[in-house]
């Protein structure tokens, strides 16, 4: 990130170029219009595509543990599977080892009508990146995946730390 510092030209704070830091800026600004435009075509919003996102990455879970895995307050989870549940994409079952628990999965059927059959919602991003990263050598792919493992270890940690410190939202006008 750039600032002036008061007395002359733009100072980098980072160790990254200037070059680079706007590269990846642009890529992760990219990642979430593309997320919000998924999720407006799918008539839903950021946070519940991600939740189906997530469940389907790691199948049924308890409402507990989606509030973990999304950063969610139970409160915020509870709200977000009613609506899930009221459009038909999850359902909720008790959970067999403790029945006062209650299991979340999604509904792959109404998923399908509502997303595509297969995800044809997210084809078009899924086949790019496919072609683009199917293009690097397996060492250069190797890498690849692993910053993407470490970056998405980076960033959930990066959240739950603005998560902890943060104030109560301010209303939006």
């Amino acid at each position: 990130m750039e600032q002036q510092d008061g007395a002359g030209p733009t100072v980098n704070r980072w160790e990254l170029s200037a070059y680079e830091n706007r590269v990846f800026r642009e890529y992760v600004s990219a990642m979430v219009f593309h997320g919000q435009v998924t999720a407006d075509a799918a008539g839903l919003n950021a946070t519940d595509l991600y939740a189906l996102n997530l469940l389907d990455l790691i199948g049924e879970v308890t409402a507990g543990e989606l509030a973990r895995r999304t950063g969610l307050t139970t409160g915020a989870v509870t709200k977000l599977v009613d609506r899930l549940a009221s459009a038909g994409l999850v359902s909720r079952r008790p959970d067999p080892q403790d029945r006062r628990r209650v299991r979340i999965g999604i509904v792959d059927t109404e998923a399908d009508e509502r997303l595509g059959s297969s995800g044809e919602l997210f084809a078009p991003i899924a086949s790019r990146l496919d072609r683009l990263i199917s293009a690097y050598p397996e060492p250069e792919r190797t890498i690849l995946m692993r910053f993407f493992e470490r970056a998405t270890e980076e960033l959930s940690s990066a959240t739950r730390e603005i998560q902890s410190t943060s104030r109560p939202p301010r209303p939006r006008h």
